[in-house]
């Protein structure tokens, strides 16, 4: 498996982000701020009653450590150790054996940003869902295209993800700003339910 990726300072060393999403019809907001450390690039997801704190190689954003509450209760742990990926999902633990980069379903719109996406650009990655799986998903920019927003028009590659496993029949579009810094700028899956749009970005 070959990934494309860019160099160790393709994101800004710190920036908060503000996001409007749409999940089914209840409006809200959600911050991220982001800050490289000595883990990597660390990242804050802030929204309602969860917290989600994740750390991300800086040589191919894959997940090295998760940590999720909802209303100050643990649901979600994960730690990335040389070839083990130890998950703790809402007090149940598994591990596994895996040597190929994993990216987490909680924050794979951060993690292309990493990715040297163009024209032609299509992998297959290893993606882990909570529910204790890391499954195949393909990830292939489908076509160039503009979102218009509070910031602006802002050129980005269009980019599907298609989770391979029989029973997961949705598709997932990410729109990533193709200029530097590569912000994940819009989100939309193909139930047509559920948005996301960036609204504040802040260096």
């Amino acid at each position: 498996m070959i990934f494309l990726l860019l160099f160790l300072n393709v994101l800004p060393d710190k920036e908060l982000l503000v996001y409007q999403y749409n999940d089914k019809g209840k409006i809200g907001t959600m911050d991220i701020r982001s800050e490289k450390d000595t883990l990597g690039y660390h990242v804050v997801y802030e929204w309602e009653d969860r917290l989600v704190e994740i750390a991300f190689d800086t040589l191919n954003m894959s997940t090295v450590y998760i940590h999720k509450t909802v209303d100050g209760k643990l649901t979600l742990e994960v730690f990335r150790e040389a070839e083990e990926f130890k998950v703790n999902f809402k007090g149940k633990k598994v591990t596994y054996q895996e040597k190929d980069p994993v990216y987490d379903r909680h924050a794979i719109e951060f993690a292309l940003r990493g990715f040297n996406l163009s024209a032609n650009f299509k992998e297959m990655i290893r993606l882990h869902i909570p529910e204790f799986m890391i499954i195949n998903a393909e990830i292939e920019v489908i076509g160039e295209d503009t979102v218009s927003g509070p910031l602006g028009e802002i050129s980005c590659w269009k980019v599907r993800m298609t989770p391979r496993i029989l029973w997961i029949r949705w598709k997932f579009y990410f729109w990533i700003e193709k200029d530097y810094p590569h912000r994940f700028m819009k989100y939309e899956d193909s139930s047509g339910k559920n948005q996301i749009l960036l609204i504040v970005s802040e260096y």
